[in-house]
């Protein structure tokens, strides 16, 4: 789409080509005649988007990802292109152009020039040639739209050249380029900086301190290159260009750059990725119902595809500034959000499985648990954000959450008081110390106030009032905060499963900045909003149990409550994303079914596991040997607590992973044979499915070499046979009746489906006691409780009551 702008703009109209599209090496190879979506997006926006109705119809190489590489046959750079399997190697002509054969249009790319030169040619006819100089900021530029009328550097036009021209002006850039750069050194002073204007000194000063704050572990190079006028961008701007590789480049994304910010203006950022479209129009409405005046939105984005929804707003509301960052171009070596492909996560049942997968978790506080990722971080995109606004005061907007109409002006009132002691723009950050949580999936709400002790983290091995103070200032979605807050302490460069947003306060107080909790009035409400469906799940970056145990948490802290006045407004839009997002889990279920037949499904977020063909035989007897957790008191076991499961052997399960070390087989097993264990997790959500089998010796360090194969507790899964298939609702009311099924029977539900055992316990392959009640007696579950349970109706049968049924 981006270069068929480019091109439009440059007048080059090359011939038809039969408006083909394909995936060529990673690389989508399209007509400029059609739009090029992911085909998981086809179905979903193909009405909404518009094909280009100037009937361009070149083939080309498209944007996600535009791929470079060295050929030594020509000594230049060309894109790698293949064609049925075989690369395309490019031509050299004799006025140095190189000439990407592909008839009947052709790509041509000028030798030894940087930026690269761009013409579209028609066989037969004069060449139409465009300038297009340093091609993928361009289209970068598109994609993150910015107008191409920003202010660029002298030359950095684009317009329609005859060669000789675009030599000249070519040659003329690559001469003068040197003396736009400088080379320095963002980790340590160095000798050669003792001439440097004082001025100059202390912008290095504080660019340093800064990205130590920033990550202490950050790889960057001895010395970076930085183009001069970064001694007049804040520093914090310039280490964000090194650290993204110049993918960040605040002459292009930071608008109004020269200017200071705006008093009295409010920048709302929010960090969000492909997975999270569904949530972009309720993030807008948010911002759109605020009552503070002036405001301004500041989206940073990273993924495989812009958001149409924000690009579109971006052109019509002034207020909205949105980047976009391919996810193509992140810097590696840092850790990434799970939901960064558009890619269909669903598609992991029917890999391979992987022996050495191996997820781990920690003990006591799951935010805590960090994950190793390539590409961008959510701190790094936060602070991308801050880099962007032009706001003196900052605040969080999350997609997913809510927030109170009149939210922004009673916070921003806030920091203004507790700014009267340290100045107008000292730094502050106000957090308000009572919200709520919002279940998207069932539209429920629970007031959390964080000033009150919280009974649930007893499970987490803390005290309800110690534990509840360290929380309270872990949830970034409503954090307001000065300016000067931010340039004196960025957000850390980690993806943690919860969130590591508290660093950035404690840093703050650790600094001397001010930070208070402020007391929540009906008309500041804000709801911190989850969904199961926008967890993990990619083939690449599977759940942990600490993901599991942040989702149990935001489930069940604080009390339940109706949802407040002031967020009622909200309540439609967010009814309408969780039928967004069924829908979507559905058709991608569906699509799995009516091609590979029957699946296993997470019984706890409706993940697909397995495919029901790679069971192997009928449900077996698994006894373990664990501690487990009181639901009533939220005590742990000291002794390990004897449990028995119903359990399925499965030869493949790609939407499972393994988690822990390698364990020996319990005892009393016989039919387990030769092989140790490793629990078994879901990959979307964590939640404990059962356990892994495989060879090899407890505490020997060896990697995993397979095979492998899974037992999983059979209450914790349900089977999909056929696509729509009914799924249990949540309910407050018993499951229990008495039908012609099971009347006068212990061993069936009321649906006629065979009841399997389990017992309950934190660390035994379920999840906490409190999610089950036996729906004969309706008494909660307590820990190392047996149960006996039908996942296709979540129906729970206590021991006792099925004694008297016997």
């Amino acid at each position: 789409r981006c270069l068929r702008k480019l091109l439009v703009q440059g007048e080059a109209m090359p011939p038809s080509n039969g408006g083909v599209s394909q995936r060529v090496d990673g690389v989508q190879v399209a007509s400029l005649s059609q739009e090029v979506q992911p085909e998981d997006q086809q179905e979903e926006h193909g009405q909404q988007q518009q094909c280009c109705k100037e009937a361009l119809e070149w083939k080309v190489v498209h944007f996600a990802p535009v791929k470079v590489r060295q050929d030594k046959s020509f000594q230049a750079t060309v894109l790698s292109v293949k064609e049925s399997g075989s690369i395309v190697r490019g031509k050299e002509e004799e006025d140095g152009w190189l000439r990407l054969l592909d008839e009947p249009g052709f790509l041509h790319l000028r030798a030894d020039f940087s930026p690269f030169l761009l013409r579209a040619t028609e066989a037969g006819q004069d060449y139409k040639s465009v300038l297009v100089t340093d091609i993928l900021d361009q289209l970068e530029k598109e994609l993150q739209a910015v107008k191409l009328e920003s202010p660029r550097p002298a030359g950095r036009s684009l317009a329609p050249l005859d060669v000789p021209a675009a030599k000249a002006v070519a040659a003329a850039e690559t001469s003068a380029g040197s003396g736009d750069q400088m080379t320095v050194s963002l980790t340590e002073e160095r000798a050669d900086e003792q001439g440097l204007p004082d001025a100059t000194k202390e912008w290095l000063r504080k660019a340093r301190a800064w990205l130590r704050r920033l990550d202490r572990r950050a790889t960057v190079p001895p010395t970076s290159r930085l183009p001069r006028a970064a001694l007049s961008w804040e520093p914090a701007a310039a280490v964000l260009f090194v650290l993204t590789n110049g993918h960040f480049d605040p002459q292009r994304d930071v608008p109004d750059l020269d200017m200071q910010s705006r008093p009295g203006l409010v920048s709302v950022c929010c960090a969000t990725s492909d997975r999270r479209r569904s949530f972009h129009p309720l993030l807008y409405d948010n911002f759109r119902k605020q009552t503070h005046e002036p405001r301004e939105l500041v989206v940073v984005h990273t993924g495989e595809m812009p958001s149409e929804f924000f690009a579109e707003k971006a052109q019509e509301d002034s207020r909205v500034v949105y980047r976009f960052f391919p996810t193509t171009h992140e810097a590696p070596g840092s850790p990434r959000l799970s939901d960064e492909q558009v890619g269909n996560p669903w598609d992991a049942i029917i890999l391979e499985d992987d022996p050495t997968e191996i997820t781990q978790w920690g003990t006591k506080d799951p935010w805590k648990q960090e994950i190793h990722r390539e590409g961008w971080t959510k701190g790094l995109k936060r602070n991308v954000a801050c880099s962007v606004a032009r706001g003196q005061v900052i605040a969080h907007f999350d997609d997913g959450c809510l927030y109170a109409p009149d939210y922004l002006g009673r916070m921003v009132a806030e920091l203004g008081r507790q700014n009267a002691v340290g100045g107008a723009l000292a730094p502050v950050a106000v957090c308000p110390a009572k919200w709520y949580t919002l279940d998207i999936a069932e539209t429920e709400f629970r007031m959390v106030d964080l000033k009150k002790p919280e009974p649930l983290w007893e499970s987490y091995g803390a005290d309800p009032k110690e534990g509840q103070e360290n929380d309270q200032f872990n949830y970034g979605f409503n954090y307001v905060y000065t300016r000067s807050a931010w340039v004196q302490q960025p957000f850390p460069d980690v993806e943690t499963v919860g969130s590591r947003d508290g660093d950035f306060i404690r840093g703050l107080k650790g600094g001397g900045g001010s930070v208070k909790l402020v007391d929540a009035t009906a008309d500041m409400f804000t709801a911190c909003g989850w969904h199961r469906d926008a967890t993990c799940g990619s083939k690449d970056v599977p759940a942990n149990v600490n993901h599991s145990q942040v989702i149990n948490f935001l489930m069940f802290r604080g009390t339940e409550s109706k949802a407040p006045r002031v967020l009622q407004d909200f309540v439609p839009m967010v009814k309408e994303i969780a039928s967004d997002l069924k829908t979507r889990r559905e058709r991608h279920l569906r699509d799995l079914v009516e091609e590979h037949g029957s699946l296993l499904v997470c019984g706890f977020c409706s993940f697909a596991v397995a495919l029901a063909k790679n069971t192997q035989g009928p449900a077996r007897r698994m006894l373990a040997s664990m501690q487990a957790t009181d639901a009533y008191d939220m005590t742990v076991s000291y002794d390990k607590q004897d449990m028995k499961f119903d359990v399925v052997e499965v030869s493949k399960a790609g939407g499972a992973v393994a988690e822990g070390q390698l364990a020996a087989a319990p005892a009393g097993n016989a039919w387990i044979g030769d092989v140790a264990t490793r629990m078994a997790i879901c990959r979307n959500c964590g939640f404990q499915l059962g356990w892994r089998f495989e060879k090899g010796t407890p505490g020997s360090g060896q990697t995993p070499s397979g095979p492998v194969s899974w037992a999983l507790i059979a209450r914790h899964f349900r089977e999909r046979k056929k696509p729509g298939e009914r799924m249990p609702e949540e309910t407050q009311q018993s499951r229990h009746k008495e039908t012609s099924h099971n009347k006068g029977r212990s061993t069936v539900c009321p649906e006629g489906h065979m009841l399997r055992c389990f017992c309950t316990g934190q660390g035994n392959g379920g999840a906490l006691p409190m999610y089950y009640i036996c729906d004969v007696c309706d008494k909660p579950a307590r820990g190392a409780q047996h149960l006996w349970g039908c996942s296709i109706c979540d129906y729970d049968m206590c021991e006792g009551c099925r004694a008297k049924r016997i």
